[in-house]
């Protein structure tokens, strides 16, 4: 009698299983997440080419900053210049040098952003996330919520995958000890 009811148990327990299964594989198809994916991937590319581009473009400044500072240099008062021309001189030479450090620090933040990581991936990503979460709102909360189903589903089915093996593990237990 108890191995019958344990067999309807497990039966019962494999069904349901089999229904979540389905509801879980119609879940992981929907338009949305190839439509979230698709929104993603476009956001992360821009936010790539975006990086790109001022990347370029401070390397270009840095470059030109790096002329500027070889012709101030260049035209460095001679000994017998006015005690005012020199300070000038230097007072142009410090300003060009803070811009190019100012420039370097630029160049580096920008590097970081391209090629750094952050706490869920890299930081063009979870700049990509952000601005997709502002641009299509409606678009995010349905792929987090969709996610979040996903999560609970997993842990349901862990669940009562445990509660299966525990089952069957003390069917066993009943079947070997009522054999004695």
């Amino acid at each position: 009698m108890a191995e019958q009811d344990n067999d309807a148990q497990v039966d019962a327990l494999f069904e349901q299983a089999q229904d979540m299964q389905a509801e879980q594989v119609a879940l992981f198809d929907t338009p949305l997440e190839s439509q979230y994916s698709a929104a993603f991937a476009a956001q992360v590319e821009a936010k790539h080419d975006q990086a790109e581009r001022i990347e370029d473009k401070i390397e270009n400044l840095i470059e030109l900053q790096a002329s500027r500072l070889q012709l101030a240099q260049s035209r460095q008062p001679n000994i017998f210049a006015l005690p005012g021309a020199r300070a000038k001189w230097q007072q142009q030479m410090q300003q060009q040098k803070s811009t190019m450090q100012h420039l370097k620090g630029r160049l580096e933040s920008v590097r970081e952003i391209k090629e750094g990581m952050g706490i869920h991936g890299s930081r063009i990503e979870e700049l990509a996330t952000r601005k997709l979460r502002a641009q299509e709102p409606e678009l995010a909360s349905d792929w987090s919520d969709m996610r979040e189903a996903q999560r609970q589903y997993q842990v349901l089915h862990r669940k009562q995958e445990k509660e299966q093996r525990d089952t069957l593990g003390r069917g066993m237990c009943l079947g070997l000890s009522q054999e004695r």
